[in-house]
């Protein structure tokens, strides 16, 4: 079966019906909302019970894995999430079976033979769809995803480091092809399991075996699929920003009222759209599928599952025109309650706080990182701060380094607590066409002093520190006076304890790359965190437990946006001059489209 045939298929099929795919997704969705994800939280908050923790950051993982109990409860969470993304999304390959058959269907039919796949899964086999359905799924972005998987993505703090040298590029590059490839290759997984007799490891094999020289029909499909979808929403989006647009010019009193309306609109539309798109994919994959498994040898095939229901479907007039009351009540509640919500986030998005622009190691634009040119660029940037490295060396003083090893920046194998300071800054680092020596301590300091300029110092550790380590730096900003004017942040809590014990007055940060749910207990006064790990829950209850948060390494202008309207404390940017200019771009507007704008793209890319 080609390409068109099988949307042409799909198309036949989802426009019979579009109401009851519609409500049947947001019916999904409801469901995960109101019991899979409360039963997942629940079970967490064991989790953190029973290791005493405020949240898993990075650091405390290896405790968790420690405790069997948590261990066991971990594993309980895993296979509530994939009995909920399995029911979820099975549920859509089930349904297209059928109704591409003409067959007829109820509830109960296919709750059964939902739950026969779900049998399936209680087998060794099973570890594989977790693996498959919790991280390999979401990372492929095929149109197959759940709300309960969408964090799950490459931490860009990650993607950024490996992007900085030519081999960490091509590593980088070669996992993504590598997950793209294996997602097309078991993207016929699920509806296998759901619609066949296949068991796991069948299911894996067969849709490998379906997808040999088909991968291309496959992205095409969904290119195709798409790109109409994506025009859809750019139109949609116009015309939504319409009257906010001319409020902030003739009326800007109503601007609060059009702009939530507007966004509910949005909300809704982009719902309905995203959700027959789903259903055009299930739809399609499914017709392939099942052209596909007929050309297989004999002995190769699966049978269905069901053979066939009891009659024809015959969508009458009177059910349709059920559905569609089912279906508006549904729309006017939704319209209704988010139109409550945006209306109070818009009129809060009026008069936000100011967030303070964090050049990360300097403006690597104007010069190598963590180096005096780097330093002067963020100054004439207009940085609000200058977050840098500082690293311990072999004779106990200090240089400003992000790397343990100078292979990436200098060229040479050689470890930053092998050398000692002399040797350090006699060594040359370049980046980009630029180049620079490796600053001391003294020297950056003495040019953040000349430049006025406020600085936030990141204490790396490389696991040849001495014991005093923290007492040594504190001396060495107490001799040019600047300890009290700095702030300061650090991966380790050891050290962030040991400087609220030696300084209470100083404000210290933890930095926590990856978080999975609550706030870290940590004696800081901020938390620095990844912007994979940020939600509107989490910096609501790092505010209530006291901690200020800065967001990093945050580089896309949008995103910027996104974070000073939710007024963070900080974004740490290697741009910038991008983050200066969004926040006086906010500050300038004096009306609501552009906040508008925003939350419609953030709600896009969500």
């Amino acid at each position: 079966m080609g390409i068109f045939r099988a949307i042409g298929t799909a198309h036949r099929t989802t426009w019979r019906r579009p109401q009851f795919y519609v409500l049947v997704v947001g019916a999904m969705q409801v469901s995960l909302l109101l019991i899979a994800i409360p039963v997942i939280r629940l079970l967490y908050g064991l989790v953190l019970l029973q290791t005493g923790l405020g949240s898993i950051a990075y650091d405390r993982i290896s405790h968790v894995l420690r405790n069997p109990f948590a261990d066991l409860t971990l594993l309980l969470i895993a296979g509530v999430a994939v009995v909920a993304i399995t029911g979820e999304l099975v549920t859509l390959f089930i349904l297209a079976s059928h109704h591409q058959d003409g067959d007829s269907t109820s509830f109960r039919l296919v709750l059964s033979q939902v739950w026969e796949t779900i049998k399936k899964l209680v087998h060794p086999q099973g570890l594989l769809i977790i693996i498959y359905l919790i991280l390999l799924l979401p990372l492929g972005q095929l149109g197959l995803t759940s709300i309960l998987t969408k964090k799950v993505a490459v931490p860009p703090f990650v993607s950024e480091e490996l992007s900085k040298s030519g081999t960490g590029s091509l590593l980088y590059g070669a996992f993504t092809l590598v997950v793209f490839y294996l997602n097309l290759r078991l993207i016929l997984t699920l509806p296998l399991l759901g619609t066949t007799s296949a068991g796991v490891w069948r299911a894996f094999v067969t849709s490998w075996r379906l997808t040999r020289w088909r991968s291309l029909r496959i992205v095409g499909l969904l290119i195709i699929l798409v790109i109409p979808a994506g025009l859809v929403g750019v139109l949609l989006a116009l015309v939504t920003l319409a009257p906010t647009i001319a409020a902030d010019q003739v009326r800007p009193a109503a601007s609060p009222f059009l702009a939530a309306f507007g966004l509910s609109v949005w909300q809704i539309s982009i719902f309905v759209i995203t959700a027959l798109l789903t259903i055009m994919i299930v739809q399609s994959l499914t017709a392939m599928m099942r052209d596909w498994l007929k050309r297989l040898p004999e002995d190769h095939r699966h049978t269905p599952t069901v053979n066939s229901y009891s009659e024809p479907t015959h969508f009458t007039a009177r059910r349709r025109k059920q559905l569609c009351g089912v279906a508006a009540a549904a729309l006017v509640l939704a319209f209704a309650a988010t139109s409550i919500v945006n209306y109070q986030t818009m009129v809060r998005l009026v008069d936000t706080e100011e967030t303070e622009i964090v050049a990360h190691r300097g403006f690597i634009a104007g010069g190598v990182e963590n180096t005096l040119p780097a330093l002067q660029a963020a100054a004439k940037a207009g940085a609000d701060r200058v977050e840098f490295d500082v690293m311990e060396t072999k004779d106990g003083k200090f240089v400003v380094m992000h790397d343990a090893n100078l292979q990436r920046l200098a060229g040479k194998n050689l470890n930053v607590k092998d050398l000692t300071q002399d040797e350090l800054t006699k060594i040359t680092v370049r980046s980009d066409g630029m180049e620079a020596k490796i600053p001391s301590l003294e020297e950056w300091i003495q040019l953040s002093i000349q430049l006025n300029l406020p600085q936030l110092l990141e204490i790396k550790l490389h696991g040849g520190e001495t014991p005093d380590l923290v007492p040594r730096l504190l001396a060495v900003l107490d001799h040019a006076g600047v300890t009290e004017s700095y702030t300061y942040h650090t991966l380790s809590r050891e050290v962030v304890d040991e400087l609220k014990r030696l300084r209470p007055e100083l404000v210290v940060g933890f930095i926590v790359p990856i978080n999975f749910g609550g706030v870290p207990k940590v004696k800081a006064d901020f938390l620095v965190i990844e912007q994979q790990s940020y939600s509107d829950q989490f910096i609501h209850q790092a505010w209530a437990a006291g901690y200020n948060v800065i967001v990093w390494t945050v580089d896309d202008e949008q995103q910027m946006r996104q974070y000073v309207n939710a007024a963070v404390e900080g974004i740490i940017t290697d741009r910038p001059d991008l983050g200066v200019k969004a926040r006086t771009d906010i500050a300038e507007d004096k009306g609501l489209t552009g906040r508008l704008s925003d939350a419609i793209e953030r709600s896009a890319s969500i």
